[in-house]
């Protein structure tokens, strides 16, 4: 059985795969603020975690893939809106980070 995150939707890369390969090479990206910069700092194999640091060092606390991908899955089914106050509701505080994430893997206009 597939799982949404399987199907490839047009310009859509999310997959915990991408997200260890965005780890693996240190790519950047921008939150939805377009003023910090981020990349997944550690990605946790056996929690299925991912960390991600700022351009000012600062470690965020994790975030389950879990919840992650239920975000991920409102966003595409148009439960919700892809902006950082919508999935704020669903992840607090996480909503900027969560929206810049999703914008880099193409998931997100």
């Amino acid at each position: 059985m597939l799982r949404i995150t399987e199907i490839q939707v047009k310009g859509c890369l999310f997959t915990w795969e991408k997200l260890k390969e965005l780890k693996e090479n240190k790519i950047e990206f921008w939150a939805a603020d377009g003023l910090t910069r981020l990349r997944i700092l550690e990605a946790d194999e056996k929690d299925r975690k991912i960390y991600l640091i700022t351009n000012k060092g600062e470690k965020t606390w994790p975030l389950r893939f879990q919840k992650l991908e239920e975000v991920h899955n409102k966003i595409h089914n148009g439960e919700i809106q892809p902006i950082p106050y919508e999935v704020d509701k669903h992840v607090p505080l996480w909503g900027g980070y969560i929206t810049g994430l999703l914008r880099h893997l193409g998931c997100v206009n």
